[in-house]
């Protein structure tokens, strides 16, 4: 696909209202870009005019709050809604790509290039609909938007830890739009036999609290993410340091793969996340961490994997941590045993693999 340039043009500006109401340019102003005029994800992936990553996506207006041309967008993307404020709230307004006449006018050669040569031949019909009677020799160009699935993408993440207490929060990450699927994993030093008392309302439960190592517990939800949902909030049955961490994805069905779960078995500074064997193509597979241990500082994900958020706890006894990375499996298989490794030795950690598909058109 085509990346297209931004930036640069006369209505690319930075506006802001100073306190007596009076309408400024807003020199230096740093500049997000979004794929919808609320909510809806960021997009980071842009490249600067020598073809190098913007850092964050994100772009700094210069003194005079023009936005200058920043290379390229995103493959495919030819608008985008621009923010004056790093998470996307407040106003955005919408950025068309500055090489759109460009494009235009190289459509509209190729298009008569294409009726000349059919000159008393055949008609052309540009729309979304094919035409009512096409003759011998008549050509329609389909405009209609392509069938089938988008594709699956992450979205967002957040994490959380806690000290003692009889129940912890998790925040929705920023970004989430109506129908992402949530994956989250909760962690708890079970030392006295503490467990989850319910699952959080909203949520289905994947892999019901599991005990492992003998003191501690870690369990995985799933669910539809709906305008307005509250963040996931669970309640022990007795006070236990808690740590949870959880993923948003774009385009995915409500129906997952759920993979075996792996428990680990004597002290080992490695946890594994069993294969699993999909059916379907183009499928996301998301890999859930869990584990306590006494001085875990840093978690590294598994080769080939894209880490979403490992969250550590507080760095004092018996901290639990979480992580949840993913990989992308285009063709339908075994997946292959996926290895988090951790700083710490301990006995205790569970792992698994879940599998999602994406939603169907």
């Amino acid at each position: 696909m085509t990346r297209h340039a931004f930036g640069g043009g006369i209505a690319d500006y930075v506006l802001k209202y100073e306190a007596d109401g009076v309408l400024q340019l807003a020199a230096n102003a740093q500049v997000t870009f979004w794929n919808a005029a609320t909510e809806g994800a960021q997009l980071t992936d842009l490249l600067d005019t020598t073809g190098q990553p913007i850092l964050d996506g994100v772009v700094t207006a210069d003194g005079n709050g023009a936005i200058p041309p920043f290379g390229q967008g995103p493959e495919g993307v030819r608008a985008m809604w621009a923010s004056a404020a790093a998470d996307g709230q407040g106003p955005r307004r919408l950025m068309l790509a500055s090489d759109s006449a460009d494009e235009l006018g190289d459509i509209q050669g190729r298009l008569l290039q294409i009726e000349e040569k059919l000159a008393g031949v055949g008609a052309i019909t540009v729309a979304p609909t094919a035409p009512a009677a096409p003759a011998i020799g008549d050509v329609w160009i389909d405009t209609s938007p392509p069938a089938g699935s988008e594709p699956l993408a992450f979205r967002a993440a957040s994490g959380v830890a806690g000290t003692y207490g009889p129940n912890l929060s998790c925040a929705l990450p920023n970004g989430l739009a109506a129908g992402d699927y949530l994956v989250s994993i909760i962690v708890i030093n079970s030392d006295v036999g503490q467990t989850v008392a319910a699952v959080p309302a909203g949520w289905t439960e994947l892999v019901a609290p599991v005990l492992t190592g003998g003191d501690t517990r870690v369990a995985v939800y799933g669910t539809v993410y709906a305008t307005g949902q509250p963040a996931p909030a669970w309640t022990f049955t007795a006070d236990a340091k808690a740590t949870a961490a959880l993923a948003g994805y774009a385009n995915a069905d409500p129906q997952v793969q759920i993979g075996a779960v792996y428990e680990r078995p004597g002290s080992s500074a490695q946890i594994e996340a069993p294969s699993i064997t999909t059916a379907d193509p183009d499928m996301l597979i998301v890999c859930a961490f869990g584990e306590k241990s006494s001085a875990a500082t840093s978690i590294t994900e598994p080769e080939g994997t894209e880490l979403r958020i490992a969250q550590l706890g507080f760095n004092t006894n018996a901290v639990p941590s979480a992580l949840l990375c993913d990989f992308a499996q285009p063709v339908p298989g075994a997946t292959g045993t996926r290895i988090a490794t951790y700083n710490a030795m301990s006995n205790n950690g569970l792992g698994v693999q879940i599998g999602l598909r994406p939603r169907s058109a």
